[in-house]
C-alpha cells in the first residue's frame, strides 16, 4: 500500500493511503522530522539524531524547520506504507 501526505491550511500534516479513506494526523512540530524522514529527508549528516534531539551540528528547531521545508517541497509524493495502515 502507498501512503502520501498533505498539509492543511493550519499547517497540520495528514497522512493518507492510496487504498481507502483512513488518515493519520501529524499536528505537532515534533512529528515533522519523522514524517519527512520517511520521505527521504535526513536530519543531519552526522547520523546522531532523528531530528527530535539536538546534535553537535544542529538544534531541534533547525531540524524541525528543515523537515517542514522538505515536506512543503515534496508534497504529493508517495511511498510504501512503513506501518501506519497495517492490516488488522
Amino acid at each position: 500500500m502507498k501512503i502520501f501526505y498533505d498539509c492543511d491550511r493550519f499547517g497540520n500534516y495528514e497522512i493518507g493511503n492510496s487504498e481507502d479513506e483512513r488518515t493519520v494526523y501529524i499536528q505537532e512540530d515534533w512529528g515533522r522530522p519523522g514524517l519527512a524522514s520517511m520521505f527521504g529527508w535526513i536530519p543531519c549528516k552526522c547520523g546522531e539524531t532523528d531530528g527530535t534531539v539536538d546534535c553537535r551540528h544542529k538544534t531541534v528547531m533547525d531540524m524541525i524547520n528543515s523537515a517542514t521545508s522538505y515536506l512543503d517541497n515534496h508534497q504529493g509524493e508517495e511511498i510504501d506504507d512503513p506501518g501506519y495502515f497495517e492490516e488488522d
